[in-house]
């Protein structure tokens, strides 16, 4: 279902779940301690004003990609895998004098797994053990993924996740930028090239057509 905003004169997808119009800061106190920096700005610690939880704020520009990325993100937050980072609440605020999709998300106070091998391997190595256990979560998220027929076409250690510093900590993955719904149909690929350069799949570099399985088991591979 979309809609056309009167001011702008754009047709937007609209929201299938409730999305909160007030300002984020009526609900959370929004810290200055940065999470992590990406391509399309900062991620923020904010504290939820009722719960005293600790969460990341994601401010993105409202269009209709971006508003496609947090419905699927929210969509496979919201069923019962542990592996993908959960989505608390979305707004829709005036940020900068533009219209902004503001993403709640539970924090990882873990960093990135990219983080975390660069540190380990400058000194030793992950145990097997270690190894099999992150590869393991990887697999589980990506399989809950593809149980919704959504193709994630972006896992790199760089949307990998910790839940903390602990050597118990979860991982999880996040980022779906470049996530797609998807049939399970074998005669109905994706055909869209979506990658990171350093973790694309060979489908892509040879411009054939990929389906979501394929496509993430090189994926994951290319990470292990």
């Amino acid at each position: 279902m979309t809609f056309s905003d009167s001011h702008t004169n754009k047709t937007f997808i609209q929201f299938p779940f409730p999305v909160k119009r007030n300002s984020v800061t009526d609900d959370y106190d929004i810290k200055d301690e940065v999470l992590g920096i990406g391509s399309r700005g900062e991620v923020r610690v904010c504290i939820n004003l009722r719960t005293k939880e600790r969460c990341a704020l994601k401010i993105l520009k409202d269009s209709n990609e971006v508003r496609r990325e947090v419905i699927l993100q929210r969509q496979a937050s919201t069923s019962l895998s542990s592996n993908i980072v959960n989505v608390r609440d979305v707004y829709l605020n005036e940020y900068s004098k533009r219209r902004c999709v503001l993403l709640i998300l539970e924090c990882m106070d873990g960093g990135l797994l990219f983080d975390r091998i660069q540190r380990i391997g400058n000194e030793n190595s992950f145990t097997e053990c270690q190894a099999a256990g992150l590869i393991h979560s990887i697999f589980k998220a990506v399989h809950h993924l593809h149980s919704m027929n959504i193709a994630h076409r972006n896992i790199k250690p760089e949307n990998l996740l910790f839940t903390s510093a602990g050597n118990d900590a979860l991982l999880k993955l996040t980022d779906f930028r470049f996530a797609k719904e998807c049939s399970d149909k074998i005669d109905k690929p994706l055909i869209t090239p979506c990658y990171t350069p350093s973790y694309v799949a060979p489908e892509i570099l040879s411009e054939k057509r990929y389906n979501k399985v394929r496509i993430s088991y090189d994926k994951r591979n290319v990470v292990a």
